[in-house]
């Protein structure tokens, strides 16, 4: 098996039994600044600080590739729901300089057999930086 990376007990890899892992990987970052109002000149900006990181992917779920996709999402909602919050790290990096927690999830349940199983899933996963206090 092949790992490609994690969140928490959550992997990414692929197999010769079962491919696991994301496509489609953006990562925003951005700077806040205040603007004031000057008389008769250009308005002057101040840096603020940093604005919260975020993180969106898509994942595919099949059982023809292996993959429970009704087990894979509820794992997925599981984690959001309890606000869990890990590193996320692919290959031998951990993004970003916080750990992070999912924000937002996006399911799109795509096939089913002919007794209702879910046979294949696609996931739209939005994450934000946490940052300790």
């Amino acid at each position: 098996m092949a790992t490609i990376g994690s969140w928490g007990d959550f992997t990414f890899y692929v197999s010769r039994q079962a491919v696991k892992t994301f496509d489609g990987l953006k990562w925003d970052s951005a700077a806040k600044y205040s603007t004031h109002e000057r008389h008769l000149k250009e308005p002057l900006l101040e840096f603020t600080g940093t604005d919260v990181e975020s993180m969106t992917f898509t994942m595919f779920f099949s059982v023809y590739l292996g993959v429970n996709p009704i087990k894979e999402v509820s794992k997925l909602l599981q984690a959001m729901r309890r606000g869990e919050v890990h590193r996320l790290v692919i290959g031998p990096k951990a993004y970003g300089t916080n750990k992070w927690v999912i924000t937002k999830l996006s399911n799109s349940l795509e096939r089913y057999d002919n007794r209702g199983n879910l046979l294949v899933a696609s996931v739209n996963v939005t994450m934000q930086s946490y940052a300790s206090r």
